[in-house]
């Protein structure tokens, strides 16, 4: 049997993850351009992890839990990027991030790609980076991973290391990488010329 998950644990989770939602099930892109700016897009299922830890205690949420996750669904989905959020209960949200970022700029709700530029010129982008302690918390949790990830890159970007599940053909554009576990990072380092 699974020991439960502290409180405090969970609140530096959320903490660490730069919000509280976790993704569930999910196809997220990120679409980069020659200049090194990029669309971010995001779209199916997040669970609050607060919302999980008390579900994992108690067996289920308190009406007065499920009323405070509706509302904050409701304020949430005015955010910047958060095209719609729905509030789906037991702690989970249907959710469509749809964001325009600059160079240099990181996607601000539910961030799954971090996009950095080395001294080089060299970019990478790569999945959230978390600690181990942090992926074995997620794991206690039970949450169930099953999403996909994708990059597309512009025609003037040279690939130099990468680590997808596939690679672009005859159908697809773009890099893709399946995810079924906190621990899955995707990871790709490229130049762009010009």
């Amino acid at each position: 049997m699974k020991r439960a998950i502290g409180w405090t644990a969970v609140a530096l989770l959320c903490a660490a993850m730069a919000g509280c939602l976790a993704p569930e099930k999910f196809t997220a892109s990120l679409n980069v351009a020659p200049d090194g700016s990029s669309e971010y897009r995001y779209e199916g299922t997040a669970v609050h992890l607060l919302a999980a830890a008390a579900i994992q205690k108690q067996g289920s949420l308190s009406a007065k839990d499920e009323s405070g996750l509706q509302a904050d669904a409701a304020k949430s989905a005015k955010a910047p990027g958060v095209k719609d959020m729905r509030y789906l209960g037991s702690g989970r949200y249907q959710l469509v991030i749809d964001e325009s970022l600059r160079k240099g700029q990181q996607a601000t709700a539910l961030k799954l790609f971090t996009m950095t530029q080395a001294k080089d010129g060299t970019y990478t982008i790569t999945g959230p980076i978390m600690k181990a302690q942090d992926i074995a918390q997620l794991q206690t949790l039970a949450i169930k991973v099953d999403g996909k990830a994708e990059v597309t890159l512009p025609p003037n970007a040279k690939v130099l290391s990468q680590n997808a599940t596939s690679t672009p053909g005859v159908f697809s554009k773009a890099y893709v990488w399946k995810i079924g576990s906190p621990a899955d990072k995707p990871q790709i380092t490229f130049s762009l010329a010009g």
